[in-house]
């Protein structure tokens, strides 16, 4: 009995340090954050949603991007979203008897599946090409490794990365915009857009604070993209068990041809 009542007692005095301990941090936590505010910017941003379901009838997605900076006048905001990586092929097609082929490729390793970058103004008159070129910000300083094995031996690099680029916008996966929106100095948004053919996985968003073309602040978020319902199931098995996936596909094309071959016939 004794032993029960200490028991009690211990963990009514624990229960009791726990609240006194969370209405100290509550008293003052604004005062931490007017001294951090003073030492440094001060950058909040969140998502109005953080997972997304790909879904048989997946049209794409519009999601929010919202937050706040401690901001002086000409400062600026940079938003990127970048897919998980993925290997990319590209194809160089020449004229050849009057008939355009594939005359050499190239695979391009750790290529971001989806890129976004959003900001506040141009990204030239935010900042320098070598903060550009550090921070690979923006479309041209995207890294271009070349998967091994692979090597170009027509035209300049510089062609082909511009072409990739433009597959890559045409398909809606990379994109470039100015269209981030600061209200009353203090709160920004921006929209984030993903477009029907996206891949499942982590999109790790990013939120930077320029200040006179040097990055003040950065904060990290993650969008979390995966599939549901029976295309879930589809994936997964097609993963899974990718022989039997294969297998099954081929006899599916072999009775749907041999469907049409009788439809038609008859």
């Amino acid at each position: 009995m004794r032993v029960q009542s200490l028991y009690l007692a211990s963990h009514l005095l624990t229960s009791y340090i726990r609240r006194v301990s969370i209405w100290l941090t509550a008293l003052i936590w604004p005062f931490i954050l007017s001294g951090q505010a003073v030492a440094s910017s001060v950058l909040v941003a969140d998502l109005n949603e953080k997972e997304v379901q790909i879904s048989t009838d997946f049209n794409g997605a519009s999601l929010l991007l919202f937050g706040t900076i401690d901001r002086d006048i000409g400062d600026d905001v940079v938003i990127i979203v970048e897919g998980p990586p993925k290997d990319i092929a590209i194809r160089l097609k020449s004229r050849v008897s009057g008939i355009w082929i594939n005359t050499e490729s190239a695979t391009l390793t750790n290529t971001p599946s989806f890129y976004q970058i959003s900001s506040t103004r141009p990204l030239n008159v935010i900042a320098s090409t070598r903060t550009l070129e550090n921070l690979q910000l923006g479309l041209q300083h995207l890294p271009f490794t070349l998967a091994e094995g692979s090597q170009i031996t027509e035209g300049e690099l510089a062609d082909w990365k511009t072409a990739l680029i433009r597959n890559m916008q045409k398909a809606n996966l990379w994109n470039e915009n100015n269209d981030v929106s600061v209200r009353k100095n203090v709160l920004f948004r921006s929209d984030i857009s993903l477009p029907a053919n996206v891949l499942p996985g982590n999109y790790n968003v990013r939120i930077l604070h320029f200040r006179s073309g040097e990055l003040v602040t950065e904060t990290k978020s993650v969008i979390v993209v995966r599939k549901s319902g029976l295309s879930a199931d589809i994936f997964e098995f097609a993963h899974n068990y990718s022989p039997a996936y294969g297998i099954l596909a081929i006899l599916f094309a072999v009775f749907m041809g041999w469907g049409a071959a009788r439809v038609f016939r008859g």
